[in-house]
């Protein structure tokens, strides 16, 4: 079998696949990892406007045993993702319910040996939740707890081309709900944790260099977690984190493809600065453990304003 070497980005984190099998040629949806942080649960009714940065940085790629690819395997992706977001002052089963909406713009430096090069700065897929629970916090252990329950659909609305070897778009819809938590361990210290399960529907316009009619990247689990200590009123600082498991395999016009599932773990420092309604948040992630994608690091810069 020829080599095919091509990208698809992720909107948080690029995804690498670098193949010389039609395992290595699918790659996940975009997905969430690294785009929470400290006291991620707490919220209440109103809107809120949140405007994330994200640059991702990675000159190697790792196969399905966790072994990097010779070569050039440069990857850099900026990407900017606006969000809005409402809550209702009416509850359903105990909990504000409302929606939100995030429509991310990626910039991609693409240099790969024998594969894609060159730059492109597109629309990503369309973010949606059209519906989604907050409830006010409740003792747990004598602590304050707050949690979420977010049903997230990614939409096929971003830049796809089957002849290009960059895309920020994926041309697959995907239903990604999550659960986040806070728990106000004392009244400085706190932990904070997102689940996220993601499903990707068939694409039937894949790349055309993989000869195929459909592809679907497998099921996966992803998950953010954190810790964090209040130093003065407007100031925290810790630790946080984003473990990616794909536990499911991709499939080419139906067959599953051997050794195809994605993981990375991701951990590093933040810092959170809040002056009334206004936050923001700095998070720099140190990636490890890849396999089937690029290995890098990734800084997440988020300002938020509540309404």
């Amino acid at each position: 079998m020829s080599q095919t070497q091509w990208i698809r980005v992720l909107g948080i984190s690029s995804a690498l696949a670098c193949a010389t099998s039609e395992a290595d040629s699918v790659s996940l949806p975009p997905l969430a990892l690294g785009n929470a942080s400290f006291m991620d649960g707490v919220a209440g009714p109103g809107a809120l406007f949140e405007l994330p940065v994200q640059y991702y940085r990675s000159n190697s790629a790792y196969d399905s045993h966790g072994h990097a690819r010779p070569g050039r395997q440069q990857v850099h992706s900026t990407t900017v993702l606006p969000h809005l977001a409402y809550f209702s002052n009416k509850t359903l089963l105990g909990a504000n319910y409302g929606a939100e909406v995030l429509l991310p713009l990626v910039n991609l430096d693409i240099d790969i040996d024998q594969g894609p090069k060159g730059r492109r700065t597109r629309q990503g897929d369309m973010i949606v939740s059209p519906f989604l629970l907050q409830w006010a916090p409740v003792s747990f252990f004598g602590r304050p707890y707050w949690q979420r329950l977010n049903f997230v659909f990614s939409l096929p609305t971003g830049s796809y081309n089957k002849d290009s070897s960059l895309n920020t778009g994926s041309n697959v819809w995907v239903f990604n709900p999550h659960y986040v938590f806070t728990w106000e361990l004392t009244d400085r210290l706190e932990v904070s944790g997102r689940f996220n399960y993601a499903w990707t529907s068939r694409n039937n316009d894949p790349a055309s260099v993989l000869h195929a009619n459909s592809i679907q990247p497998g099921e996966a689990f992803h998950s953010n977690l954190s810790v964090s200590y209040a130093l003065a009123e407007k100031w925290r600082v810790g630790v946080a984190g984003y473990q990616l498991n794909q536990i499911s395999d991709d499939r080419i016009d139906g067959h599953r493809q051997r050794d195809s599932r994605e993981q990375v773990t991701g951990i590093g420092p933040g810092v959170m600065y809040q002056q009334g309604k206004q936050t923001f948040f700095a998070n720099l992630y140190f990636e490890s453990g890849a396999e089937n994608r690029a290995q890098g690091t990734q800084l997440t810069l988020r300002y938020l304003h509540g309404f």
